[in-house]
């Protein structure tokens, strides 16, 4: 028996969907990266409407800077995220009002009502307030590096992936996943086309709304745990993982897999050498050293074991996976 709730969240894309905003009335803030208070796209939104800017949360979303942007929207009825998974995990978490999520990376936070922060040097997940409104327009990501939108749109492929042989997959959710990752396959060739990006946009669309529904597997949970104890940005971490998620869990999951697969190459060797052409493979020893990243084995193997990885594993074997990751 399958139980199956739709978003209510209102999805505005296309190559001129910035200029829905117009529609927009209240006193209003727009929560952004630093690296994006002196942008093009900031400028243009505030052509629009009238804003204030306040500066978001750094990456991976530090608990403490939460506090402090909880307490500058209290006076705000309307916000507008405008960066990537920090600003938008942010917001959902500390404003209940009207929330209009602008992602300029192909993460996918804006499309779940949970978010994601650091405390205790871990990444954890609470439920909040999902954006009442989400516009997709390519012109929102033309000022991010393409490395780290090229990064972020690994993440959405690996939320596909992880989506589509997790234990708790449905139908629904394994065809957002497929056609999802069918999508960001082609279109993260060239993202130098500005069509390619919102066609990734919508892959991303796909392939994140899953996550409304399953829990991730072991490659996400790689994420929460080395991440932000080793300062990697959100989504390189799935450049480091992903290929031998997809070859630990190959045997349990391979004939769901084979929906995504193509000329009967298996996926793992694929998506390995995908991201080689698309450069942004990565090794964890770019980032930590080994006997420093071996010490949080024992929390890795506990949460993967916790997570919808449909295989699980001992500390023998998440020993292994951190030392072939590296």
């Amino acid at each position: 028996m399958y139980k199956l709730e739709y978003p209510t969240t209102q999805v505005i894309y296309g190559n001129d969907a910035l200029d829905w905003l117009k529609n927009v009335k209240g006193k209003i803030a727009v929560v952004t990266t630093r690296s994006l208070l002196k942008s093009n796209i900031l400028s243009q939104i505030l052509n629009i409407i009238n804003a204030d800017v306040i500066e978001g949360p750094r990456q991976h979303t530090p608990e403490e800077d939460l506090q402090k942007l909880r307490d500058e929207l209290k006076n705000y009825n309307v916000v507008i995220g405008l960066g990537g998974g920090s600003v938008i995990d942010s917001i959902k978490l500390v404003f209940s009002g009207y929330f209009i999520a602008i992602p300029t990376t192909f993460s996918g936070a804006e499309h779940t009502s949970f978010g994601g922060f650091t405390s205790d040097g871990i990444k954890k997940v609470n439920m909040g307030k999902g954006a009442d409104v989400i516009i997709l327009d390519p012109r929102a990501t033309l000022e991010t590096p393409k490395w780290l939108l090229l990064a972020s749109g690994v993440r959405a492929i690996d939320h596909a992936v992880e989506a589509l042989y997790s234990r708790f997959s449905t139908p629904f959710t394994d065809a957002l996943a497929i056609e999802g990752y069918k999508k960001l396959i082609k279109c993260l060739a060239n993202v130098d086309v500005i069509e390619n990006r919102l066609e990734c946009q919508i892959g991303v669309w796909l392939s994140s709304i899953t996550m409304r529904y399953v829990k991730m597997g072991i490659s996400h949970v790689f994420g929460y745990v080395f991440g932000p104890r080793f300062n990697i940005p959100h989504g390189v971490t799935s450049c480091i993982s992903l290929p031998s998620a997809i070859k630990l869990n190959y045997d349990i999951a391979k004939d769901k897999l084979k929906e995504i697969e193509f000329n009967g190459e298996p996926l793992y060797d694929f998506v390995e050498e995908f991201l080689r052409k698309i450069g942004t493979r990565k090794r964890l020893s770019e980032f930590a050293k080994l006997d420093e990243a071996l010490k949080y084995a024992k929390t890795f193997y506990e949460m993967v074991n916790d997570s919808g990885n449909p295989l699980r594993i001992d500390l023998n074997t998440a020993i292994k996976f951190i030392e072939e990751v590296y």
